[in-house]
């Protein structure tokens, strides 16, 4: 089954992007007003959040996130499909805004470790080296770049979401830097000597197993957050960069990198933790839409359950 699904999405990527959108925009419509798909924990998450928003203001904001999520579909089963490297790039769906920036870092520091978000489309993010169009040649190599991600529990899933992390690679069977998050720690160790850039999603609520954790204020919030990515930059000295994925307009994004610490080995994880909300906050507040409001951010010390409403 899961082969045939994967079959059709290959099939549905010939089309163009914009017939994509049109499908998406019907999604987000049935996830909103048919299926109600996390509608209240969507307006739950926006209200607290905004909190100086009013009723029409919140079901605005929701509206437009709804729109958003049909868009990630939509982007997504084109660009997972599609399998030419070349074609994604001359989309131009993602730029590199400031390629010199990551190159600086890259240049002086042991690694990198760049923090990331449910911002954007988290999901095109592999194969980054094909989003700068500021130079010819590129300033590391592509297997030099890292990805760290989360197995899902439904293997068929793992295929669809690994197709689209690689799409952009000329050779995405032969790509070392699509690594699980379980493996994370020690393949970091074991590495230590080489260089290179790791990308982690820090804005998730803490895996059950996860022995570290930091609480702190997100979005008007008290919020569980994991802090292993800070914690290994700090313990290798590694420079430590925010990532941000601002969406210019429909099919186009860019990617931002912003300087946390250039040694991490000189500050806190909680520093380097909290430093990396507030530009995600930052983010947030100028694109309110562009984020990923279904998920549960926000829950009780067991894990378990959203935050309950008052």
């Amino acid at each position: 089954m899961g082969y045939l699904l994967q079959f059709i999405l290959r099939i549905l990527a010939l089309l163009p992007l914009k017939v994509h959108y049109v499908l998406g925009d019907f999604i987000a419509w049935l996830a909103e007003k048919v299926f109600h798909y996390r509608v209240h924990d969507v307006t739950v998450n926006l209200a607290r959040s905004f909190p100086g928003l009013k009723y029409e203001e919140i079901k605005e904001l929701k509206h437009l996130f709804y729109k958003h999520l049909g868009e990630l579909v939509a982007e997504s089963v084109w660009f997972g499909g599609c399998h030419n490297a070349k074609k994604l790039r001359n989309a131009h769906l993602v730029e590199m805004e400031n390629p010199d920036e990551l190159q600086r870092l890259y240049d002086k520091s042991p690694s990198v470790m760049v923090m990331m978000s449910h911002a954007g489309n988290w999901e095109l993010i592999g194969g980054v080296l094909n989003y700068d169009y500021s130079r010819d040649e590129s300033f590391f190599s592509q297997d030099d770049f890292f990805v760290v991600y989360r197995n899902q529990s439904i293997k068929f899933w793992n295929r669809i979401l690994k197709a689209n992390r690689t799409a952009p690679l000329p050779d995405p069977r032969h790509y070392r830097g699509y690594l699980e998050s379980g493996k994370a720690v020690r393949f970091v160790f074991e590495h230590r000597d080489e260089k290179i850039i790791y990308n982690f999603i820090t804005d998730q609520y803490p895996y059950a197993e996860s022995s570290g954790y930091l609480r702190l204020d997100f979005m008007h919030q008290s919020c569980v957050t994991m802090k292993g990515a800070a914690e290994l930059a700090r313990k290798l000295g590694m420079a430590v960069c925010y990532m941000s994925m601002p969406q210019e307009r429909r099919g186009k994004y860019k990617i931002r990198y912003t300087t946390i610490c250039e040694d991490a080995s000189k500050s806190t994880p909680e520093e380097i933790t909290k430093r990396y909300y507030a530009l995600l906050e930052a983010d947030i507040e100028a694109q309110p839409w562009n984020y990923l409001w279904s998920h549960r951010r926000w829950k009780d010390e067991t894990g378990n359950k959203p935050i309950k409403t008052i």
